[in-house]
C-alpha cells in the first residue's frame, strides 16, 4: 500500500512514519508514503493557501483550486505508464481520495477493513474553517466512487493531520505482517465477525501482584478450557453492557 498524503505541514508526519511498527511496515515494503503541499500549487508568492470566508462568516478557508491540483499532481503520477513500453498503465480502481472533515460517515473498524485493501490511499488534510465546498464538488463529480469525506467522531481538531495518523494505524496494522502476532487481531475489539459490538475482556501480565489487585486464579491454572470460558463470559457481559449504553 502507498499512502499519499496532502497537506500543508508535511513535518507533522515525520517522527510518525519512523517509529515503531509504522517504520517496520516500510522497512517490510508492506507501506510507504510520499507527501504534497497544496502551498506549492499557488501562484502568488507568498503561496498564500487560504482565504477569508465568503458571507462575512469568521475564520479563514483553504482554497479548493491548491488542494485540487494537490490531488491531481498524484493521480496524474498513478495514471503515468509503468512499463518502458508504455502498454499497461495504471487505473483508479485501487484508489481512494479520502478528505478528513466533519461528516455523516464516520470512521469505523469496518472501513478501516475495507480500506486495508486498497493499492493507493489520498489523504486530505484540511486546516482553519476547512475547506472551499468546491473542492468537495470537484471529487465528488471526477472522482465519484473514490471519493469518501469521513470524520473520526462529533469533535474538531485543528487539522486533519492527528486524524489522518490515527486512520493510518487503524488501517496498516490490518496489512498482513504489519503485526508480528496475526493472533493478537482474531480476538480484538469491534471485531467485524461480533458486528464490532465486542470490547476486549480484561488482561495481565506479570507481576501477579500490585498493590491490592492480582491476577485471577484460574488465569494461573495453564487450564485452556476453564480460561476460554472465563473469556467469553468476560466479553459476552461487556458486551450486553456495551449494547444498553
Amino acid at each position: 500500500m502507498h499512502i499519499h498524503i496532502v497537506s500543508i505541514f508535511p513535518d507533522i508526519f515525520k517522527s510518525f512514519i519512523e517509529t515503531s511498527l509504522i517504520k517496520k511496515a516500510q522497512e517490510k515494503k508492506l507501506i510507504s508514503f510520499s507527501f504534497v503541499n497544496p502551498r506549492t500549487f499557488c501562484p502568488d508568492k507568498h503561496q498564500q493557501v487560504d482565504d477569508t470566508i465568503y458571507g462575512w462568516w469568521a475564520g479563514l478557508l483553504m482554497k479548493a483550486q491548491p488542494a485540487i491540483d494537490a490531488v491531481e499532481s498524484i493521480i496524474k503520477k498513478l495514471k503515468a505508464p509503468l512499463t518502458k513500453g508504455g502498454n499497461k498503465r495504471g487505473d483508479l480502481k485501487n484508489v481512494k481520495i479520502i478528505l478528513l472533515s466533519p461528516s455523516k460517515e464516520v470512521f469505523t473498524q469496518k472501513i478501516a477493513h475495507s480500506l486495508n485493501k486498497e493499492k493507493y490511499i489520498i489523504f486530505v488534510c484540511t486546516r482553519y474553517e476547512g475547506i472551499d465546498y468546491r473542492f468537495e464538488q470537484y471529487m465528488k463529480k471526477k472522482y465519484g466512487k473514490q471519493f469518501q469525506k469521513i470524520s473520526l467522531w462529533q469533535f474538531i481538531t485543528l487539522g486533519g493531520e492527528v486524524p489522518a495518523m490515527m486512520m493510518i494505524e487503524a488501517i496498516t496494522r490490518l496489512i498482513p505482517w504489519v503485526i508480528k502476532e496475526e493472533a493478537s487481531r482474531q480476538d480484538e475489539s469491534y471485531n467485524i465477525k461480533t458486528n464490532m459490538i465486542n470490547l476486549e475482556y480484561p488482561q495481565y501480565t506479570k507481576p501477579e501482584n500490585i498493590l491490592w489487585m492480582k491476577v485471577p486464579k484460574i488465569l494461573l491454572s495453564g487450564h485452556h478450557k476453564n480460561i476460554n470460558e472465563r473469556r467469553a463470559k468476560k466479553m459476552s457481559s461487556i458486551t450486553k453492557r456495551t449494547i444498553k449504553t
